[in-house]
């Protein structure tokens, strides 16, 4: 369980997929981590860190749903009283509803609303929400899970495929780049991660990758020191274009 020298990281989105398995992976391999496993359902939560728990591994449940901003205000004030900082926010929950526009299931615009609100306003909300409790740490953390479909320097044959979450994770990319300069002389952390194409929730479990291989480059980025890299887009075989 956590001491007064534990390193408090917080997931988002972490009860299943890569968030999950980059709460394992971190718990596993940082003995000093306590990892805060995000959900936005209490229930699911308290399973998914029981799951972990039983291995051992330093983690516990906290439920914070980034579409509510009354929630994200819960979370990090029960952050605040029990650890008193955050060392590692990590903005992973992200939702994909591109195929159900394309079904006729969502409007165009619901579509883009529901995205946005969850991979955008979320993500800048809550590390506007923690932000006072980052600055308390020595080293300050912050890792947005994106990826290389919003990349603007690549091409990519599937090039007309999914423009809402596509745009989504380029506006993801356009958040970090501008805090990381924000905090820049603040000695923070922040980058863009692109786990890869993995069988997840997200993809329908259509995915080449696994969450192994997804949470590589996101552990890696959560555990730099004061000599790290900040303001990179990049998945684990090095730097992506923005």
């Amino acid at each position: 369980m956590a001491s007064p020298t534990s390193t408090v990281v917080l997931i988002t989105g972490a009860n299943q997929g890569i968030g999950f398995e980059i709460a394992k992976k971190l718990a596993r391999e940082q003995p000093n981590y306590h990892v805060l496993l995000g959900s936005r359902n209490p229930e699911r939560g308290q399973q998914a860190a029981a799951k972990l728990q039983a291995q051992n591994l330093s983690v516990e449940a906290i439920t914070i749903d980034v579409c509510s901003d009354s929630s994200i205000a819960a979370a990090a004030k029960f952050v605040e009283e029990k650890f008193g900082k955050l060392d590692v926010l990590i903005n992973n929950a992200g939702i994909g509803l591109d195929d159900k526009h394309q079904a006729g299931e969502k409007t165009l615009r619901d579509t883009m609303l529901e995205t946005y609100n969850t991979n955008i306003f979320g993500a800048m909300v809550a590390l506007d929400t923690f932000a006072p409790l980052l600055e308390k740490s020595l080293v300050p953390r912050v890792v947005f899970m994106s990826s290389s479909l919003g990349s603007f320097g690549r091409n990519f044959l599937d090039g007309l495929q999914h423009p809402v979450y596509r745009s989504s994770k380029t506006t993801l990319n356009m958040l970090c780049f501008t805090y990381a300069q924000m905090y820049r002389e603040r000695g923070w952390k922040i980058n863009a991660c692109c786990p890869g194409y993995v069988a997840t929730n997200l993809t329908d479990f259509m995915g080449g990758g696994t969450v192994e291989s997804g949470a590589v480059n996101a552990v890696r980025l959560a555990t730099l020191g004061v000599d790290g890299e900040t303001g990179t887009y990049s998945n684990k075989e090095g730097l992506i274009p923005w």
